[in-house]
Order: C-alpha cells, then sequence, then structure tokens
C-alpha cells in the first residue's frame, strides 16, 4: 500500500485528528486564495489545512500534525498589540526593526526557553521590503522547535509567513515545500 492510496490518505487524516486534539483537517494542496485576507498561495501536496485557529489565521497547514511540522499565514493590523510584549509595529519601520519587535515578543513568551537567533535579514517578499529570521528555542522537556518566519507590510496589514517544527527531524525535511509555499505567496486585493 502506497502513501497515496485513498486507504492511506484515510489513515493521515485519521491520525491528523488525533494530533491536533479533533480539530477538522482537510487536503489542501494546491493554489488557495484567501482574498478575505488578501493573499493567495500555493499548498504543497500531501498537506492539509487545519480548519480552526484563531481568527487572525488565514491559514495553517501540516503534513504530519501540528506538533510535527506546521505552516502558518497570516495577517494583523499593523497596531494590533503583540501579546507578549505589548509593543506594535509601524508601517513606517524599515524591515531590520520589525524583524526586531517579532523577535522580542517571542523571546518574551514564558514558554520559550533556551532562545537563539540563528539569521535575521533583509528580504523581498511579492516586491515588498521584508525580513527573514530563524531561530530555535526548548519548551518544557527539552523539546526543541525551530521556525523560519517571514515578514512584510502592506499599507495598514503585516503579513507573516511561519514554518515551525521540530528541530531534530522535520525541520530540515519539509523547509523546502515551505520555501516553494513562501515562493507562491501573492498579496491580492487588500480588503479595508
Amino acid at each position: 500500500m502506497t502513501p497515496h492510496t485513498p486507504i492511506m490518505r484515510a489513515v493521515v487524516a485519521g491520525l491528523l485528528l488525533l494530533l491536533a486534539g479533533c480539530a477538522p483537517f482537510v487536503l489542501a494542496s494546491g493554489r488557495q486564495s484567501l482574498s478575505e485576507y488578501g493573499f493567495e498561495v500555493t499548498v504543497p501536496d500531501g498537506w492539509y489545512r487545519a480548519m480552526r485557529g484563531e481568527a487572525s489565521e488565514a491559514l495553517v497547514v501540516t503534513r504530519d500534525g501540528l506538533a510535527l511540522q506546521q505552516i502558518l499565514i497570516w495577517r494583523a493590523p499593523v497596531d494590533t498589540e503583540l501579546k507578549y510584549t505589548k509593543r506594535r509595529f509601524d508601517e513606517k519601520l524599515p524591515p531590520h526593526e520589525l524583524a526586531e519587535i517579532t523577535l522580542d515578543n517571542m523571546r518574551s513568551d514564558p514558554q520559550v526557553n533556551d532562545f537563539a537567533v540563528e539569521e535575521n535579514v533583509p528580504v523581498t517578499i511579492c516586491g515588498k521590503q521584508g525580513y527573514k529570521v530563524v531561530y530555535t528555542w526548548a519548551v518544557e522537556g527539552g523539546y526543541r522547535l525551530k521556525r523560519v518566519h517571514y515578514g512584510l507590510l502592506d499599507g495598514k496589514w503585516v503579513y507573516q509567513l511561519v514554518y515551525q517544527a521540530s528541530a531534530r527531524h522535520y525541520f530540515d525535511r519539509d523547509l523546502a515545500a515551505f520555501e516553494q509555499m513562501r515562493e507562491s505567496f501573492r498579496l491580492t486585493a487588500t480588503p479595508v
């Protein structure tokens, strides 16, 4: 039985439900247009979309379960207060300062231990100046996670494209799939 048979897909979908605390998942491979969030993106083959989350989480996808790897893409108003630092982005800030605000908020999360930044560079996303940060941290019990976090401003919106996975095995395995997804990311007409 190959992983692409209907029976295997049903087994994988069932396991995803168990791993995510019964959050519903749907196969989401292909172009996804999220016009209500002002973007579209192509999800890699074999990835599943979580049909839950906070209102700001426009897209959450995983291949093997949210605890092992996940890609999140969302947008929020620029002046939204960040959860741990209470800081806000500002549409006049350069990308390197936006990156520092992102990193400070992550460092301030009380569940984050042994935080280490591996990369912090400016990038261009959809023709707009943005940033890329790569960092690792440990949670209780020493489980180590790694994240690639892209951010960009578009008018009064901040867009975040995040790939997070277990640092030990899943991060390297699925990084190329995330980068392809990021390269396919396009802003559409942004609703007011």
